[in-house]
């Protein structure tokens, strides 16, 4: 089970495509935990034990969390005693404070999602000290800890995700990137064609450096892979995990299935007092029942299914299809270089996108 605790609602940065911050004095949401973090741990264990779950996968959120690392070491101390599940522990983080970050609290972390900012790694055609900041923040991870990071990109309209995920792949573990989850996009057919340049291009790039012998962790392209490899049974749930898996729980200890509207409670699912219910929406209430690409994307994402209407579901099923067929066209090629490079396979079926949505 995957708890996003909201350390705070504060963040260091403003990004433009950003669905996570908002007014919480509007909506009444206060800045910081107000629960005791003793009825967190008791949620977390009553959860774990009525799910039948032996992990529990602890995400430090926001806002940004590494705004207040005070609230980590607390929230970590309040976990930290036996249990009968296991623990991990994983930093979501824009990345710029991790070198101010106590020792011991990075050494408690398992993994790391760090999300990258296209708008500010460029600058008049040259790279900004933003992304010699996001470097120096790696280094001080590895050089703690040697964790797995996941370099995360949302593709917004000024985002060239080819660019982007050629520069960050080479300092980073894995790359995830996610199509902006929004109502609407200004120039759609613009946006559109970019993003399928982007694709077609990165996924030349990526079977190259197959044939070459140089497997680079995209995720979108590795899940799509896997699962076209060893055809799972038609998913009754969304791979991103909405109603299933995910609790992102607010400071006001209200849990809900999506990061995403949580200044409403459209996504509401219950409180750490009096525990959580996951609600019947699946993939079977939506349109991708009977899509032939349903084994290959899971539905994409929950919430965008209940929040967007069905035309700008369709939009993003149109980006992604593109993918999937892009990459069912170059399966021989792919089959190749798995049977050339028997290690490819192991790395393909690799666990640790489970950390990721799958789908862009």
């Amino acid at each position: 089970m995957e708890y996003y605790i909201y350390v705070t609602n504060d963040c260091n940065m403003n990004c433009k495509y950003c669905s996570v911050l908002f007014d919480t004095q509007k909506y009444g949401v206060p800045m910081k935990p107000q629960y005791s973090l003793d009825e967190l741990e008791r949620f977390i264990t009553k959860t774990q034990k009525n799910l039948n779950e032996e992990v529990a996968d602890i995400y430090f959120f926001g806002g940004e969390p590494t705004v207040d690392y005070e609230q980590i070491e607390k929230i970590i101390d309040a976990l930290d005693k036996p249990h009968s599940y296991k623990i991990n522990y994983i930093m979501h983080t824009n990345g710029l404070l991790i070198p101010k970050a106590p020792i011991h609290i990075l050494k408690k972390i398992d993994l790391t999602l760090l999300s990258f900012n296209y708008e500010l790694i460029y600058k008049n055609g040259h790279i900004t000290s933003y992304f010699g900041q996001m470097l120096e923040s790696i280094e001080h991870i590895k050089s703690i800890k040697r964790i797995p990071i996941i370099g995360r990109i949302t593709v917004s309209p000024n985002t060239s995700l080819f660019t982007e995920c050629c520069l960050i792949s080479n300092f980073v573990d894995y790359v995830y990137w996610q199509i902006d989850n929004c109502k609407s996009v200004d120039n759609l057919s613009f946006y559109q064609e970019q993003y399928k340049n982007d694709i077609s291009l990165l996924l030349k790039y990526w079977i190259n450096c197959l044939e070459k012998g140089i497997f680079i962790r995209f995720v979108p392209f590795m899940s799509a892979v896997r699962n076209i490899l060893v055809e799972p049974d038609i998913p009754s749930k969304f791979y991103c995990g909405y109603g299933s898996s995910m609790i992102y729980i607010q400071t006001n200890g209200k849990c809900y299935a999506c990061c995403d509207n949580v200044s409403t409670d459209s996504h509401y699912i219950g409180d750490i007092y009096d525990g959580i219910h996951f609600s019947e929406h699946g993939i079977n209430n939506t349109i991708c029942s009977d899509c032939t690409y349903l084994k290959l994307c899971g539905g994409r994402c929950g919430r965008m299914h209940k929040d967007f209407t069905t035309e700008r579901v369709q939009q993003y099923c149109e980006l992604n299809q593109y993918m999937f067929n892009l990459i069912l066209e170059n399966m021989d090629r792919i089959k190749d270089t798995i049977s050339k490079y028997p290690d490819f396979y192991d790395k393909i079926m690799d666990p640790m996108i489970s950390y990721t949505e799958y789908t862009a």
